[in-house]
């Protein structure tokens, strides 16, 4: 889940509501340029699953669920 929150004064506020929040729970907040720099990677991450394309068989099925 990825929220927007708001830094004042020491405190981060959520500027939307949170569905369902459990006690405890830690939600990891991302400023504007990270989310840019993190979008930003995907496209490479997709690209490179082309590489691991040699480990789709049935030999190595066994490996998928760990």
């Amino acid at each position: 889940m990825s929220i927007r929150a708001e830094y004042r004064d020491g405190v981060f506020t959520p500027l939307e509501e949170v569905e369902s929040p459990a006690t405890g729970e830690v939600y990891r907040v991302f400023s504007e340029s990270e989310l840019k720099r993190l979008a930003a990677d995907v496209p490479w991450l997709k690209g490179s699953e082309r590489s691991f394309e040699f480990w789709e068989n049935e030999e190595d099925a066994v490996y998928d669920s760990l």
